[in-house]
């Protein structure tokens, strides 16, 4: 666990960002936590708010609101360096189908603009960057390692694989200590509200009909929260995993209509469903194949499905009743 050091967060108040927040400010971390706080959805900006309500600004952390496409967050760092998590990065493949040049324009220029700002402080020790199994398309073969060809069906998956090659390009050339990590979709209790589990279960508990793409066969490759932060962490704990990219998921994939099965099993709610046309974008099957960080990361994921949801519905539940 990484303990005293200095850290830099982008996009902070996301879900994941918020997420390792929260772990690494408990364990006496001083944080500088970057984030645009743009309105791709509410409620992340107040989220952050409650968890550094238990800390003091300027001693245990600081926030600064900046685009990271612009560098002017070069100037309102002035603290050496040890980590950098770069999750910020404008989210959502169905959103990128219609938004090409902005999520080209977000993710990619900022995460060449952190790896520029890296070059220049030689003290960091690791910079792990947060890409994504979308990078693979549809597979070939599954489960999916990290050899798997490269074949991205939306604009998003084609930004984070650019990331990744851009990581690639400054390890090489520059020995920038540079880890991607390939999230295979990430749930657990403040999750985007775009995201499938999300909103199944914000329908269930208002008793609305489910809208379910294609026929619901398609398989998903949960992977509870805390289990990915856990990646995250051990990712940067090991010197060998430099210049590598890694699998983070549960390696247990689920089908949509199964999931949905344990999903009104635990509201208790009516079933209402119904089925449209399949999406563009949407791969077919997610299905990681997690040796390699088993093996070199120690990472190895606890939390199964029925945990995990049960966790979700329980904050989705309390925060609905809040409104």
């Amino acid at each position: 666990m990484l303990k005293n050091k200095t850290i830099i967060i982008t996009g902070a108040a996301g879900f994941i960002g918020s997420h390792l927040t929260e772990i690494l400010l408990k364990n006496s971390n001083f944080l500088i936590l970057i984030d645009n706080f743009n309105e791709y959805y509410l409620g992340k900006e107040e989220r952050l708010e409650a968890i550094l309500s238990n800390y003091q600004s300027n001693k245990d952390y600081i926030v600064i609101r900046e685009d990271l496409t612009k560098k002017l967050f070069i100037n309102k760092i002035h603290h050496e360096i040890d980590y950098i998590f770069h999750f910020a990065a404008q989210a959502g493949v169905r959103y990128s189908i219609n938004k090409a040049a902005e999520v080209t324009q977000n993710n990619i220029i900022s995460t060449v603009n952190i790896f520029e700002y890296a070059l220049k402080n030689d003290k960091i020790q690791k910079i792990a960057y947060a890409s994504s199994s979308s990078v693979y398309g549809n597979p070939i073969y599954t489960p999916c390692d990290e050899d798997h060809p490269k074949n991205p069906i939306s604009p998003y998956a084609v930004s984070k694989l650019c990331g990744e090659l851009y990581a690639d390009y400054y390890y090489r050339e520059y020995s920038l200590p540079i880890t991607s990590l390939r999230f295979y979709t990430v749930y657990g209790p403040r999750g985007r509200p775009d995201m499938s589990i999300s909103k199944f279960f914000n329908f269930m508990l208002k008793d609305k009909e489910i809208s379910i793409y294609g026929t619901g066969e398609q398989l998903r490759d949960f992977t509870y929260i805390s289990d990915i932060i856990n990646g995250l962490i051990l990712a940067c704990e090991k010197d060998a995993s430099n210049g590598e990219a890694f699998n983070l998921g549960s390696s247990n994939p689920i089908s949509v209509n199964d999931l949905i099965e344990k999903m009104y099993t635990i509201t208790n709610k009516p079933k209402k469903v119904k089925y449209i046309d399949k999406q563009q974008g949407d791969v077919d099957i997610t299905y990681s194949n997690i040796n390699k960080a088993r093996n070199l990361l120690k990472f190895s994921p606890k939390v199964d499905i029925e945990e995990g949801l049960m966790n979700q519905y329980q904050w989705q539940n309390k925060e609905l009743s809040k409104h």
